[in-house]
C-alpha cells in the first residue's frame, strides 16, 4: 500500500520546460535540505513542498520558496537550500517553472533523533550502456517500489562511465525513480576520474580533500556513515583519510558504515583476493573501531564477507556490466552472486543493522531477464 502510494506521488511524469533533469536532494540535516537540478535557459523557479502526510490528504503544497539566478547563463546546476524545516520529518516537493510546467513530485526525510529507526537503500556501479534494456532505470524503479522508507540512499561508486555531459544526463534520468524517493549520497569510483563534475552534482555532508567533498561522515540518528576516496594516489591522502576515520567514528553512535569504491576483500575473478592495501591500512581502523559495515563495489557482482566481525558488502550490481567470481571463495564469504543485477536495503534499530538484498534482473544466456527475488537476509546485533 506505502509503495503504490509513493509510485503514483513520484510517478506523475514532468511536462517539460527548462528542467533537463532533476530534481533530487542532497545530505539531510535536522532542519534543512538541499534541492539540486539542471536546467535551461536559467531561469527563477518555485519550490514547493509540505509535510509528506499533508500532502497526500490534500494534494496541496502550502510552503514554497523561490530560487533567483544570479545571472542570465544559459544552462545552469542549482543547488537551493531550504531551511527552516522540522527535524524527523518527511516531505514532498516539487519545482514549478515560469511557464507552468513541474517536475515530478519528490520526497526526502530530515534526519531523525538518536533511537529512531533508520533506513537506507544501497547501489553502486551503475555507469553507462550503449543498447538494449535500461539495467540502471530497472534497478532504480525496483529500489523506489521498496517496501522500507529510506532516509536516504547510499552510492558507492562509478556513477557513470565517464564524467561528461552526456553520461551524466544518462544517469539522472535512469535513476530518477530513486533519487526522487530520497536524498542521494555518493562517494568517488574510479570512472569519475575525481572531475569537477562529480562534485558540481551533489550536496554532501560535511567532509575533507578537494572542495570538502573528497571524502564525509554523515550523522542520522543512531548512525554514522563515513564516505572514503579509494582512488588517492599519494599516501598522505590515505593517512589523512585514516586520520578522518578516527574523529568521525571515536562518538557514541551505536551503527557505524563505512562506505568507499574498491573492495577490500573479495572473490571477485580480477580482484581476488581485494585491495592489499587496504587490507593493511583500514582494515585493522575498522576492527579497533568497532565498525559494522563496510560498503564497497568496483567488482561487479555481489558478496557478503565477514572477516575480525567486521561485515563487508561487496555491491556492483546497479547496471554496469557483471563479471564472474572466481571459483574458489575468499576466506569469510558468506554469500556471493554474479549473474544478478540488485540493490541493499538496510535498517538499524535498536536491535542491530537488517539487510536484504534484492535480485532485481538475472542474467541469463546472456539476457537480462527482470524479476525480483531476495538474494540475501542478514542481521548485525548490536553491540
Amino acid at each position: 500500500m506505502r509503495a503504490a502510494l509513493l509510485c503514483a506521488l513520484v510517478g506523475s511524469l514532468a511536462l517539460g520546460g527548462p528542467l533537463l533533469y532533476g530534481p533530487w536532494t542532497g545530505a539531510p540535516e535536522p532542519t534543512a535540505i538541499t534541492v539540486s537540478w539542471a536546467q535551461s535557459p536559467a531561469t527563477p523557479v518555485r519550490v514547493e513542498y509540505a509535510p509528506l502526510e499533508e500532502f497526500q490528504a490534500s494534494g496541496a503544497f502550502p510552503h514554497a520558496a523561490l530560487y533567483a539566478p544570479a545571472g542570465a547563463a544559459g544552462r545552469e546546476l542549482v543547488h537551493f537550500r531550504l531551511e527552516g524545516l522540522l527535524p524527523s520529518m518527511r516531505y514532498a516537493y516539487r519545482l514549478v517553472f515560469p511557464d507552468g510546467t513541474a517536475s515530478q513530485v519528490g520526497t526526502f526525510a530530515t534526519a531523525v533523533a538518536p533511537g529512531e529507526p533508520v533506513w537506507m537503500g544501497v547501489i553502486a556501479d551503475t555507469q553507462w550502456q550503449w543498447e538494449g534494456l535500461n539495467r540502471v532505470e530497472l534497478v532504480a524503479t525496483a529500489m523506489s517500489l521498496d517496501p522500507w522508507p529510506f532516509h536516504f540512499v547510499l552510492h558507492a561508486g562509478d556513477l557513470v562511465e565517464t564524467p561528461v555531459p552526456a553520461h551524466w544526463e544518462f544517469f539522472f534520468r535512469s535513476m530518477a525513480p530513486v533519487l526522487l524517493r530520497a536524498p542521494f549520497l555518493p562517494v568517488l569510483g574510479n570512472h569519475e576520474r575525481d572531475s569537477l563534475t562529480y562534485y558540481q552534482h551533489f550536496a554532501l555532508p560535511p567532509g575533507g580533500g578537494r572542495l570538502g567533498k573528497r571524502w564525509w561522515t554523515l550523522r542520522f540518528g543512531d548512525v554514522i556513515v563515513v564516505g572514503l576516496d579509494s582512488n588517492a594516489r599519494t599516501p598522505q591522502d590515505y593517512h589523512e583519510q585514516l586520520s578522518w576515520l578516527y574523529q568521525s567514528l571515536s562518538g557514541p553512535e551505536p551503527h557505524k558504515i563505512v562506505m568507499f569504491h574498491h573492495p577490500v576483500f573479495s572473490s571477485d575473478a580480477i580482484y581476488f583476493p581485494g585491495v592489499e592495501g587496504l587490507q593493511k591500512l583500514w582494515h585493522p581502523a575498522f576492527v579497533e573501531l568497532g565498525v559494522r559495515l563496510v560498503i564497497t563495489g568496483h567488482a561487479h557482482n555481489y558478496e557478503r564477507i565477514v572477516r575480525d566481525g567486521v561485515t563487508y558488502l561487496v555491491v556492483g550490481g546497479g547496471g554496469a556490466t557483471l563479471r564472474p567470481l572466481s571459483p574458489a571463495r575468499l576466506e569469510g564469504s558468506q554469500v556471493a552472486y554474479d549473474d544478478w543485477y540488485f540493490y541493499v536495503a538496510l535498517r538499524a534499530d535498536e536491535t542491530g543493522i537488517h539487510g536484504r538484498t534484492m535480485g532485481v534482473a538475472q542474467m541469463i544466456d546472456g539476457n537480462v531477464v527482470p524479476k525480483a527475488q531476495l538474494l540475501d537476509e542478514f542481521l548485525l546485533p548490536r553491540k
